[in-house]
């Protein structure tokens, strides 16, 4: 996905088939981040995590349906 169109609270899903919410996106260290809970298969919410806003646009191939 491109980096503009990702949104804080969606939730996305990733080439793994992995979901991520994203939480935050905020410049740490002179660099875009993207704060994102991790969710697992079964719909339980890991802790709270941070990576580049860049390469969690590459990964995600869409926004999830509910």
């Amino acid at each position: 996905m491109n980096l503009n169109s990702i949104k804080v609270g969606k939730t996305y899903v990733l080439k793994n088939g992995l979901l991520r919410r994203l939480e935050k996106l905020e410049v740490r260290e002179g660099r875009l981040d993207a704060g994102y809970v991790p969710i697992d298969r079964k719909g339980n919410e890991g802790d709270f995590r941070w990576s580049k806003a860049v390469t969690f646009a590459i990964s995600a191939l869409g926004e999830a349906k509910a």
